[in-house]
């Protein structure tokens, strides 16, 4: 069955037709458009896709149609595991709903702490509910959240990991997940965080196809207590990558959203400056492919593979055939080679192997950075956020 549409979208949170044209991603394969609700604030894009059994090659793009890969759950585990142990007794019979299950990072982790509850998986990728298949305590349900119907009151909690931002109805989902909780369950939800599109590094492509909703901590935090939660928890707000609640069910979902005319405004303004900020980078990044050419014939490992590098080779001319190494722990994991280069493990990187190491990260670069001073102490090391500030310094110059 080919993918449907939701032709007619008012916003999904508010309901109203207030949404305003924002923002046209680069490269999408679905021609979705970003829109900004100016009644409650909520960023989204349409038209809404509400499902698709297409299953397509994995694939790294800094583009809007980077996806199938998705390892990056798993980096989430400790975070969502360390909050819930806040919150609730492990020790007890529970029961727990993993919406997204993906590769069973958090299933393991959480049967691993919890030696008495049971869980029920839902993941509609065959490729990775596999690997929730012969779990112990484990009821693996393959399927989109959207198509499940558990029975009212039956889980003590509800685990949802960058999943919401995929789903036609987001508010509906959440409303359902306070359906199924038992009276005060809770709510673990961690979702991708809008604020980082604001970062003066930002060069990639963030709104994706395979993300139809893009949450801010305010519409993401008002989205969960209308649906019927107080939060317990708020998200912490020096991290712009992500946002993890966790909150408890308290009520009946409130029938009317307010006006966030305060909330819209910073939306259309941070949708401003991405598209500004973004441009900049981009047409910096030609320079820094030439710094990185430069350093021939020092011997220039690499390491992250991902969509940095993609719009370094894409965008800036970067011609990667020159590297000693190009070093990627994940995708090694699912792909051989990146822009016709072998993908290396760190176990390759030594001083005899490489002069200089280009970190391309964002997140991960200072664990990447003491790892490169552990298998190789005597290489320079080079961060991508430095190369990227001074290419624009010499732009402006």
């Amino acid at each position: 069955m080919s993918s449907q549409t939701l032709q007619h979208c008012p916003c999904d949170f508010c309901g109203r037709d207030e949404l305003a044209f924002s923002y046209l991603p680069d490269g999408s394969t679905r021609g979705l458009k970003v829109h900004v609700c100016r009644y409650c604030g909520l960023v989204q894009s349409t038209p809404r896709i509400a499902r698709t059994r297409e299953r397509h090659a994995a694939a790294v793009s800094g583009g809007a149609d980077w996806g199938n890969v998705r390892y990056g759950k798993g980096f989430r585990t400790g975070a969502a595991m360390a909050a819930l142990s806040r919150h609730a007794d492990l020790t007890g019979n529970l029961a727990l709903l993993d919406v997204g299950s993906n590769r069973g990072s958090f299933a393991r982790a959480f049967l691993e702490a919890a030696r008495g509850a049971q869980l029920t998986a839902v993941e509609p990728d065959e490729r990775f509910a596999a690997s929730c298949a012969g779990m112990p305590r484990t009821e693996l349900v393959q399927a989109r959240t959207e198509h499940t119907t558990f029975a009212d009151a039956s889980f003590d909690i509800v685990h949802s990991c960058h999943t919401i931002e995929h789903l036609a109805a987001p508010f509906a989902a959440l409303k359902d997940h306070a359906r199924v909780l038992k009276t005060n369950g809770l709510l673990v939800i961690d979702a991708p965080n809008i604020a980082l599109i604001g970062g003066e590094d930002i060069v990639e492509e963030w709104f994706i196809d395979k993300h139809l909703f893009h949450f801010s901590a305010r519409t993401l935090s008002r989205m969960i207590e209308a649906a019927g939660f107080e939060i317990v928890e708020q998200n912490d707000p020096a991290d712009a990558i992500n946002l993890l609640f966790v909150a408890r069910k308290s009520g009946a979902p409130l029938e009317t959203v307010a006006a966030d005319p305060a909330e819209s405004a910073a939306a259309m303004a941070l949708m401003n400056r991405y598209q500004h900020t973004r441009a900049r980078n981009l047409a910096a990044l030609e320079m820094v492919a030439r710094e990185l050419e430069a350093l021939k014939p020092k011997r220039v490992a690499l390491w992250g593979a991902g969509r940095l590098f993609d719009m370094l080779v894409r965008e800036g001319g970067y011609d990667p055939g020159t590297l000693s190494l190009l070093i990627d722990v994940h995708l090694k994991k699912h792909m051989a080679e990146r822009h016709g280069v072998a993908l290396a493990a760190p176990d390759a990187l030594n001083d005899d192997t490489a002069d200089v190491v280009v970190v391309m990260s964002r997140g991960f670069a200072e664990e990447i950075s003491a790892e490169v001073r552990a298998r190789a102490p005597g290489a320079e090391i080079i961060l991508y956020a430095d190369l990227l500030g001074r290419a624009r310094l010499g732009r402006a110059a």
